[in-house]
């Protein structure tokens, strides 16, 4: 039988792009079921193009065109806590500016039928000037990233109806903290799987094209300018208070690993810091984790102070 799949779409003021993306979605050699559209409160024509979209396919349904989400991650986590998970297998998260390749779906499931709850994978990005770079996420997971990156970018992902689900309730039942979690919500859902016990892939293939221009809510990042983005974050307490909140989500103040730091303070700092290795995928990042973590213990952000 045929695996269900339904594709959530986030968007806001993508006129310029939304209605390739869907094009690509709807050309996947593994049709997915439904796609349900969640639009931001709009300023251009997105709204008009997803509905002319949607008369001509029925796949397509749009749930909210008016309501103002405020960012990518709220939205994505409204259409997460409003889906329908009765009759599907699979649930499939899309940005709307990217090309899906069309075996996108049909290598995740394959990988999720191995026995696997959530899926993720490399991306290309591209820019305007014709420029492409694979960003490579596939690193070797480890005991601890999870609770400090996300399993590569959200609209990789695509995970089962059983985590579907956990998810659901947890989103439900923790609506205000979630709230915080400002552009996280990848971050989140990797870091509740893994929580959870659940099995998850990070794929070499890279399924899309990951599109790069002056209105992503989170691009590439690469080289320096990539790496004083991340630098700047990390001096103004970024990133780690969004670790705070998410160990009170998830409850492991407890947890023997999280003890030994939590809450953060100089000292904790200090003690994360022998952890670098366990806690990012990529040697380069565990080797800036170490740095960041004894440059935090020395200047301790008056914003992680408050959490």
């Amino acid at each position: 039988m045929s695996s269900r799949i339904n594709v959530l779409l986030a968007a806001y003021n993508g006129e310029d792009y939304i209605e390739q993306q869907i094009q690509s979605i709807l050309n996947q050699t593994q049709k997915p079921n439904k796609i349900f559209v969640n639009i931001d409160q709009s300023s251009d024509n997105t709204v008009n193009i997803v509905k002319r979209c949607a008369k001509s396919f029925n796949e397509i349904q749009i749930l909210e065109t008016n309501k103002k989400f405020g960012s990518a991650a709220s939205n994505f986590i409204n259409l997460l806590m409003r889906v329908d998970l009765n009759d599907v297998d699979y649930i499939a998260l899309a940005d709307q500016d990217d090309i899906w390749k069309e075996d996108k779906l049909e290598k995740a499931i394959q990988k999720l039928e191995q026995g696997y709850d959530g899926y993720s994978s490399n991306v290309e990005a591209f820019w305007a000037d014709g420029k492409r770079k694979v960003l490579i996420k596939n690193q070797p997971q480890q005991n601890f990233d999870h609770l400090f990156e996300s399993a590569g970018p959200g609209c990789t992902f695509v995970i089962n109806k059983k985590l579907a689900t956990n998810l659901q309730t947890f989103l439900e039942n923790n609506q205000a903290e979630v709230s915080q979690m400002k552009q996280y919500h990848d971050w989140l859902i990797y870091a509740f799987a893994r929580t959870n016990d659940c099995k998850w892939f990070i794929d070499c293939y890279a399924g899309m094209q990951y599109r790069q221009h002056e209105l992503n809510a989170f691009g590439a990042h690469v080289g320096f300018a990539g790496f004083f983005v991340r630098f700047k974050r990390v001096l103004l307490g970024e990133g780690f208070d969004q670790v705070l909140r998410l160990i009170k989500m998830l409850k492991l103040e407890k947890d023997p690993f999280v003890k030994q730091w939590y809450p953060l303070s100089r000292f904790g700092f200090l003690r994360l810091a022998l952890y670098a290795p366990q806690c990012r995928r990529r040697l380069r990042e565990k080797i800036y984790f170490f740095f960041a973590c004894i440059l935090l213990a020395i200047i301790f952000p008056k914003k992680l102070r408050t959490i």
